[in-house]
């Protein structure tokens, strides 16, 4: 069905069928006039904001009848609608009794048959219980990633204190401790579970406590972008491995140099991990080896692709993922 053809059924259905749709709505729905009043609110709309009478929100600005901190929403979203988008937003407003609720908005433009704007649509659904557990989920979060940082912490002082005293175990100690704290500094980058961090701070948290004269670890060729949390999570376990297996077999054990680098291509992020090693590349597998094989199969699971390009002094390493930055 074209847009013209389904403009003809809407402008077929009469006035009372529409309004009693309206009525029937079980989302808060407004229409708003050119000058910002309330010209009209569904029945439900005034049970959802315990509303007495019609008269008491009719003819008011609308915008007033939110806290101060919501007002920007409401100019913004006319200004989306007036250029023809549909503004979206959550926002908190207390009901005309005064208990506490979330709502997610969406202004939209009414317009005649002409195109001309007439007035505007807002539709507000009472996302309270959601808005709450999510409350509740990243107050619990944040309460375990601070648990995290403390055993981060308690296993580092643990390490170096049963070390002590053998000059070879109190190196691997600092070492140990090293890759611990950043561990704590990567998890520390997220403060909520929707805000994305920034790929430049997760990776120079991840990789650079590895860095030394005997193996310098460069990423200022790492491009910032906002990263997703599900994304970073990946991206962190991706590198902080083949931080590991070069610790273990590559630049970082025998000396060398690490270069981090990252780069949008046609929306998609590609982070390119390339070693260079002093010593040889002795295998690029070996039994009983996981570490790889879990490479591989967490970038699947993000619908990513890693590929793999060794040389005989070291490693080229390529990751991919679609869309990969936060919007």
């Amino acid at each position: 069905m074209t847009n013209n053809e389904l403009s003809r059924q809407v402008a077929g259905i009469s006035q009372l069928s529409l309004a009693a749709a309206l009525d029937q709505s079980v989302d808060c729905v407004k229409v708003i006039g050119l000058d910002g009043t309330v010209a009209y609110v569904n029945p439900n709309g005034l049970c959802a904001m315990e509303i007495d009478a019609p008269s008491d929100v009719l003819g008011k600005q609308w915008e007033t009848l939110w806290p101060e901190a919501g007002r920007p929403h409401i100019a913004s979203g006319f200004a989306t609608a007036q250029a023809g988008g549909v503004s979206r937003f959550r926002a908190h407003c207390p009901t005309a009794k005064g208990n506490s609720r979330w709502w997610d908005v969406s202004v939209s433009a009414l317009r005649d048959d002409t195109g001309k704007l007439i007035s505007y649509l807002a539709v507000s659904r009472d996302v309270t219980d959601a808005e709450l557990s999510r409350q509740v989920l990243e107050t619990a979060t944040r309460e375990l990633h601070h648990r995290l940082r403390n055993t981060y912490t308690m296993i580092s002082s643990l390490i170096r204190g049963f070390a002590r005293g053998d000059a070879h175990n109190d190196a691997f100690a600092g070492q140990m401790a090293e890759r611990l704290i950043a561990m704590g500094r990567a998890q520390a980058l997220f403060t909520s579970l929707e805000v994305p961090c920034s790929l430049v701070e997760l990776i120079d948290a991840l990789v650079l406590p590895f860095g030394s004269a005997f193996c310098p670890v460069a990423t200022d060729q790492v491009r910032d972008m906002p990263i997703a949390r599900a994304l970073a999570d990946t991206i962190a376990l991706v590198v902080g491995e083949l931080a590991v297996n070069s610790s273990k077999h590559g630049a970082i054990a025998h000396g060398g140099a690490i270069t981090l680098s990252s780069e949008d291509q046609d929306g998609d992020i590609v982070i390119t991990w390339h070693e260079i090693s002093n010593r040889p590349v002795q295998a690029t597998s070996r039994d009983g080896g996981q570490g790889l094989n879990l490479i591989n199969r967490i970038v699947r699971l993000r619908e990513g692709a890693i590929d793999l390009d060794w040389q005989p002094d070291g490693l080229t390493a390529r990751l991919r993922f679609k869309g990969g930055a936060a919007a």
